[in-house]
């Protein structure tokens, strides 16, 4: 293997490990706000791409109208995510109520999606264009590059920082936090932990989204992509469920090693990622980093 084809996997690893990290970090941030495992994050990646299909390709509306309205369809996809599937059920009897609904969730988003638009695959121009109007290329290194591949890591990197900053920085994430750890507290404080859940829901179904708007135009967008969740997991832990730093490296060492498989090993690149989680899960089974946080999760 050359350097060419080494440095070309890397990126693509690293590309699709940051797809990965974004469901993941979802992951993380909804159970550390509201104390839910969401099973239907893939699915809705998967919404994120058809939406991404409907306004590139069916409105043909250009990136800088479909970028912000698809944003604007994202967080009320996670407004009603989080009124059907979270508030009736967070006084049930059963805790695991809200997340037996994330299952159902999961199915109505697949089928209802199959429903709406077919079965067959979709595709999506790129995003990045040369003046042919073909995927745009760039040199690095002396390796000719999608530039596709580039921006879902930079954009990646971008809005994940961004949220993990609001969430830890931010006035609204502390009103979070409070509300995940006591909320009858935070309610006499003047917390509304309706309004802070809304919030976590619609940032969680807003980044997750935004990695399917990213990966359509790199991906057949169908409705397999929902698998892409059981990689987020694996990596989750692997890098340490809880632990949002270990979550992100663990979902890159996914993505690489899943990458590097395919080129010898194809048929058995999610046979090799599923035994790398078996071998964490018999030797270190609370991943590579292990936080306070984590440890609570």
């Amino acid at each position: 293997m050359n350097f060419s084809i080494f440095f070309s996997m890397l990126v693509n690893g690293l590309s699709m490990g940051m797809i990965y990290a974004m469901i993941a970090m979802g992951l993380i941030l909804l159970i550390r706000a509201v104390g839910v495992l969401n099973f239907a994050q893939g699915d809705l990646l998967m919404v994120g791409a058809y939406i991404a299909c409907v306004l590139f390709m069916d409105f043909k509306l250009p990136f800088y109208i479909a970028a912000p309205l698809s944003l604007v369809f994202y967080a009320v996809l996670g407004l009603i995510f989080m009124l059907v599937t979270y508030w009736p059920l967070r006084k049930a009897s059963y805790p695991v109520a809200p997340i037996i609904a994330t299952m159902g969730a999961s199915l109505v988003l697949s089928e209802g999606t199959m429903i709406i638009f077919g079965s067959w695959p979709r595709t999506i121009s790129p995003i990045l264009k040369n003046s042919k109007g073909n995927a745009l290329t760039v040199n690095l290194f002396g390796t000719r590059l999608q530039a596709q591949f580039l921006l879902i890591i930079a954009v990646a990197v971008a809005v994940m920082a961004l949220i993990y900053l609001l969430f830890e920085k931010s006035y609204i994430g502390i009103m979070m936090q409070a509300a995940a750890q006591d909320k009858p507290a935070a309610e006499l404080m003047g917390i509304s932990t309706l309004m802070t859940t809304a919030v976590t829901y619609m940032l969680v179904v807003v980044l997750v989204s935004i990695g399917g708007y990213m990966v359509a135009p790199v991906y057949t967008v169908t409705t397999s992509l929902a698998s892409l969740q059981l990689r987020a997991f694996a990596g989750t832990v692997i890098g340490g469920f809880g632990s949002i730093k270990g979550a992100i490296i663990g979902c890159l060492l996914v993505g690489i090693v899943e990458s590097f498989a395919t080129v010898r090993f194809s048929s058995y690149k999610d046979a090799i990622v599923f035994l790398i989680l078996i071998i964490f899960l018999i030797f270190r089974p609370r991943g590579l980093i292990i936080d306070k946080v984590a440890d609570k999760a």
